[in-house]
């Protein structure tokens, strides 16, 4: 306690270089605490985002099914497809892994279907369960007309980025579709385009993906289907980053339980996606350790400035009997003592301003900012980015008074007067 007491008397007689060093480790502590939490969601954001517009960060299908480049949208043959004892057991599997949202049985197929005049208009379609998608599988929302109830099979959903953008469709309107039944024969069907599809977080005026949404049940009723075949089983990740440490196990399951499946990142399949993704990440990255190491290199050189600055006091607790490890376990405590303090309240103020973005939540509508958080966002605290920068603080709070302290208490009483 008395030696607590002296570090306290001694840092409120050298006011001016421990409010500096005070304010310079708050500032560093609160820039590095929000920037580490703000950009892994960032970066969780982007990993959401894309990987929903490319729907699905993965997916199960036959290995016989070429799938590179296809954004999802693949030929296969009706022998290739899915059985409902495959389908359900892939299903169970995912569900137990705490890493994968959502995970849910489809049919992707390509089609045409008759608009105005008699014209011929190519399509990719999708047959999913329209009664259930939610956000944290699809991100999808009707964003005009009905919904396509579900088991409907005389309906569909037409991409709002689509009809928008080329007005080959009228919501409301029925036109013939060219639908490919069980045995990849194509049947001509009336469809009601009943409502408009839409993602939530993509950019609308700069990017988005055409399709027809039909139904599964719905689907399968109107072709013939007499078994509940998909063509795949589509998956989502909580976040896209952990991929390579997911999939690996996904496929071993499927070895030894599905040898004639496979599982395909969308790393393949929609590689553009896959490639923004892991490119802004690796950026945010680079961000995070720069500032970080700048914020670091700020409190370290003014820490060992304040403590070089004091050489002069050395030398008088030297003649006054202080030994060197007193002088610097002294030098030491003072120094770790403030910056443990501003690293305190840096930490505080930026908790503080976290949980005020995500009770308010952070909104744009510039285009640019689309890209990186979609429409909106609201940061969260990570667990784990917190621990690391606690721990890289902790050890500038021990380290950065400590290797001056020690050079300064090896110093003669001499060389200490010389310097003064």
């Amino acid at each position: 306690m008395e030696r607590l007491g002296l570090c306290l008397k001694n840092l409120g007689r050298h006011g001016w270089r421990t409010r500096v060093i005070l304010l310079i480790a708050m500032f560093g502590a609160f820039l590095s605490f929000v920037s580490e939490n703000v950009i892994e969601d960032v970066s969780r954001k982007q990993s959401d985002m894309f990987g929903r517009a490319s729907t699905g960060h993965f997916r199960i299908l036959s290995s016989k099914i070429e799938t590179a480049n296809t954004f999802g949208y693949y030929q296969y043959k009706p022998e290739e497809m899915l059985k409902p004892d495959e389908i359900a057991s892939v299903k169970a599997f995912l569900g137990g892994l705490p890493e994968v949202t959502g995970a849910r049985e489809r049919i992707v197929f390509g089609g045409i279907f008759y608009g105005d005049n008699d014209k011929e208009h190519g399509y990719n379609g999708i047959a999913m369960d329209m009664s259930t998608y939610d956000r944290d599988f699809t991100d999808l929302y009707y964003a005009k007309g009905q919904k396509v109830a579900a088991g409907e099979s005389g309906a569909c959903a037409a991409s709002w980025y689509e009809f928008e953008r080329d007005k080959i469709v009228d919501v409301g309107s029925s036109y013939v579709f060219l639908l490919p039944n069980r045995e990849g024969e194509f049947v001509d069907r009336l469809i009601s385009v009943k409502g408009g599809i839409d993602f939530r977080t993509m950019p609308k005026k700069t990017m988005g993906l055409s399709a027809m949404y039909f139904d599964l049940d719905g689907f399968r009723a109107a072709v013939g289907y007499k078994d509940a075949l998909a063509s795949e089983v589509v998956g989502f990740l909580a976040d896209a980053r952990t991929a390579d440490k997911v999939l690996p196990r996904i496929s071993a399951y499927l070895a030894k339980d599905h040898p004639r499946l496979k599982v395909v990142s969308w790393q393949e399949y929609a590689p553009i996606m896959a490639e923004i993704v892991i490119g802004f990440d690796a950026m945010m990255k680079a961000v995070e350790f720069i500032l970080i190491l700048i914020c670091v290199l700020l409190v370290v050189k003014l820490t060992t400035f304040s403590i070089i600055e004091r050489y002069s006091e050395i030398g008088t607790m030297r003649a006054l009997g202080f030994t060197r490890a007193d002088i610097t376990l002294q030098f030491a405590l003072e120094g770790f003592l403030v910056i443990a303090a501003g690293t305190t309240a840096g930490f505080l103020l930026g908790a503080l301003l976290i949980s005020l973005l995500h009770a308010s939540g952070v909104t744009n509508s510039l285009t640019f900012f689309e890209y990186v958080i979609g429409d909106g966002f609201r940061p969260s605290l990570h667990a784990s980015k917190i621990a690391a920068v606690t721990a890289v603080f902790a050890a500038v709070a021990v380290l950065a008074p400590l290797f001056p302290a020690i050079r300064g208490g090896r110093l003669s009483i001499l060389s200490t007067l010389e310097k003064r």
